[in-house]
């Protein structure tokens, strides 16, 4: 070696990793052995007492962790590669350190450090009321030591001799409910006095404190530490909550399934007895409380406990099942992964290896829960919209879909930009910019010119014709189908005791006109003229009502039209009531559509738009329309019953259907009492006529028969989706806002 040499050594820059020193493991830290991985490896937990969180790390971590000692990275990665089968590099080793730091598993005396977490910490009360208002935990009692003293006297409950006794008793109760399966059923009916509801109040707090404790006993019962139980709020609604975060140290996957399935057992259990205790309970709030536990209370509890979409018990029971530790995490970034080669082709690998049918699994879970959350997160944003007051409505809906629906978007948008340096040109990318570019344009161009309207068909006049009172039918002058006139003779009726009252009413008069005349002659009886005229002055307006009464017994027709819906067995002889719909009268034409269209589109129509309307009925034809008129008003009731949705109509109301009272209703519509919730605005269109045959007749039209719904499609302004969406946007804020 020369000397030019040994200057060029001198001169090299030192090792900038050789005096770097990494902060020593926690003293207080436990490593626990944990379950082996998929591919069979062993695997360890590390436990940190002070904030009772567990972190699993496989056989690599292990032996950083047991060589960490060294301190220097440089060192550590020697002793690891030297003495095991790995070769983890430098980088291993930062990397390693940086999840062990910012877990706080390690000794550390950079202030800094800790500072910069504890600010990334802390937020204000702004920020953690978003975070926070949506799920939180409250404490209330330390059980591990009531568990541990007690934990003995529930030992039998989990013997093999406990399960038979279960069994045999869902055998006898399924059983004996069988027998009265009518009764069953009406039972729920107590729950509706103040006395079942305090008990059903009662009943579920006490099922679902048990349900809690069976979390905790079977946690306690495998050597785990029950911290915490308390109550948390789910969208402000409180359920209990059990701290079963030891169960992390279990090795057995099978005693973890059975932490994670004890709550949901312990309720299937009480709900067996309370079906037995019902079949021999007496009717009453008591026998209701049995019921609810029976029917209702574990239905609920595993239609919510059970869903693995959200972090109940189905969640942890599915990780536990699939041994996928922090299963939503690994799932999701899984799905990403898969999103980004299914719209890009990227060419990345993936966030872990395992095998294609545990990924499958995975990404099946990731989408269907993104789906589930997306459904759930816009369900809580209109609750809450509706359930608080108009202002805080507005803004937590605001804040409800910003941060859990939009943000989501926003950041994987985020991702996607950063990684542009990795998108080429190829079919995949091509697809995904045309479909991007269609979406675009399908909701910034103005494509929507047809506005749908809910609508019923109906003559432009129609009348019910009814008897006037109990009478007996004498003749009928129609048929259906027939064409009458105004004022024309449809039937023909009799009443018995109105010919009687006529008699009776003609006698009378007869006598009272001939005394009359014999009092005239007498002068001593003239004062009692006076008065007998009276009489014979009312009983000749008494007879008159009676013939009047006689010539209604004669129905006619009230307006030109065709007759249609004649009652069936329409019999000379039959006696009819006057609550019985003879027949109706249909006004000739091809009859109008009457609707309400939405406050976001009335003002899209105009007089003379055409129009189709489809009717609900799928084998009617279709009918041309114009629009009449659009009423610049919003209505404050609905004359239209039939699209009510009470009525099984699409238009939301309040309030119940029925006539006003003292209205006759006129074309066979009684106007409703129902309150629209959002405004609506009513339009009228009339129905192009349509010839019956090329000879008829003064242009006779087809009209319809009978009320018919269905939806008018109508030619309106063109708008697009964004445009449509800002102006339903903007009317709900003014309108709730009070501007």
């Amino acid at each position: 070696m020369g000397a030019g040499d040994v200057a060029l050594r001198l001169a090299a820059p030192a090792d900038p990793l050789a005096s770097v020193r990494l902060p020593g493991l926690r003293d207080d830290l436990a490593l626990l052995p944990a379950p082996a991985g998929q591919d069979g490896a062993p695997g360890w937990t590390v436990h940190d007492p002070v904030r009772n969180r567990y972190f699993r790390i496989g056989p690599e971590g292990f032996a950083l962790i047991a060589h960490w000692h060294h301190a220097n990275p440089r060192a550590i990665a020697a002793a690891v590669a030297e003495q095991s089968l790995f070769e983890p590099t430098v980088e291993d080793v930062i990397g390693f350190y940086q999840f062990l730091a910012a877990n706080n598993l390690t000794v550390t005396a950079d202030t800094a450090f800790l500072a910069r977490q504890a600010a990334a910490r802390h937020t204000g009360w702004f920020w953690w009321l978003i975070h926070n208002y949506l799920f939180f935990r409250i404490p209330l009692v330390r059980p591990d030591r009531f568990l541990s003293a007690t934990v003995g006297l529930v030992a039998p409950l989990y013997s093999r001799a406990w399960m038979a006794v279960v069994l045999l008793t869902a055998l006898l109760a399924g059983l004996l409910v069988a027998r009265q399966w009518d009764a069953f059923l009406h039972t729920f009916q107590h729950f509706f006095s103040p006395e079942g509801l305090a008990l059903y109040g009662v009943t579920l707090l006490g099922t679902k404190i048990c349900h809690e404790l069976g979390h905790a006993y079977t946690a306690k019962r495998f050597g785990c530490r029950v911290p915490t139980m308390g109550v948390a709020f789910l969208v402000m609604w409180p359920v209990l909550y059990t701290d079963t975060t030891d169960a992390w140290r279990l090795v057995s996957r099978r005693q973890r399934l059975a932490v994670g399935a004890a709550g949901m057992v312990t309720e299937l259990t009480i709900a067996v007895f309370a079906t037995l205790a019902w079949s021999f309970l007496p009717d009453g709030p008591l026998r209701s409380a049995a019921y609810f536990l029976a029917t209702v209370s574990w239905v609920t509890t595993l239609a919510i406990n059970l869903s693995p979409f959200m972090r109940f018990d189905g969640y942890y029971l599915l990780s536990d099942a699939l041994d996928v530790p922090n299963l939503q995490e690994r799932a999701f970034a899984m799905a990403r992964w898969k999103l980004r080669e299914w719209l890009f082709g990227l060419g990345m690998a993936p966030p872990e290896e395992m095998p294609a049918g545990r990924r499958r699994i995975l990404l099946a879970y990731s989408y269907v829960t993104w789906v589930y959350r997306l459904v759930l997160f816009l369900g809580i944003a209109l609750l809450v919209y509706h359930v608080a007051i108009k202002v805080l409505g507005i803004l937590l809906f605001a804040i409800e879909i910003g941060w859990f629906v939009a943000r989501p978007f926003l950041t994987e948008a985020k991702a996607w930009w950063s990684l542009r340096d990795r998108f080429h040109v190829n079919l995949r990318t091509g697809l995904t910019l045309a479909g991007l570019a269609v979406a675009v344009g399908l909701t910034l161009l103005p494509v929507t010119a047809t506005v749908s309207v809910p609508v019923v068909w109906r003559a432009s006049g129609f009348a019910t014709v009814y008897a006037p009172f109990p009478a007996r039918l004498e003749e009928t002058l129609v048929a259906r189908g027939q064409s009458v006139v105004e004022g024309e003779p449809l039937f023909r009726l009799t009443a018995p005791d109105l010919e009687g009252k006529l008699g009776q009413a003609e006698l009378r008069i007869d006598w009272m006109q001939e005394q009359i005349a014999r009092m005239t002659a007498s002068r001593e009886q003239l004062d009692r003229v006076r008065a007998m005229e009276e009489d014979l002055a009312a009983a000749l307006a008494e007879r008159q009502g009676i013939l009047d009464s006689r010539d209604r017994l004669v129905v006619r027709a009230p307006l030109s039209g065709t007759v249609r819906d004649m009652e069936d067995a329409l019999i000379p002889g039959r006696w009819i009531g006057p609550k019985l719909p003879l027949a109706t009268v249909v006004a000739p034409g091809s009859g109008e559509l009457v609707g309400y269209v939405g406050e976001g589109d009335f003002d899209r129509l105009s007089p003379g738009a055409g129009a189709q309307f489809h009717p609900d009925d799928p084998l009617a034809p279709r009918r041309a329309a114009t629009v009449r008129a659009v009423d610049p008003v919003a209505v404050s009731v609905l004359d239209v019953p039939a699209l009510a949705s009470v009525n099984g109509g699409p238009v939301a109301v309040e309030g119940q259907a029925g006539p006003q009272p003292g209205q006759q209703p006129h074309g066979g519509s009684a106007r409703s009492a129902l309150a629209p919730v959002e405004a609506v605005y009513r339009i009228t269109l009339d129905v192009e006529p349509v010839k019956v045959g090329p000879d008829a007749p003064g242009g006779a039209q087809d009209g319809p028969e009978r009320v018919s719904r269905g939806i008018v499609r109508v030619a309106g302004e063109a708008r697009s989706i964004a445009e449509r969406f800002w102006r339903m946007a903007a009317s709900v804020l003014i309108r709730e806002t009070g501007f």
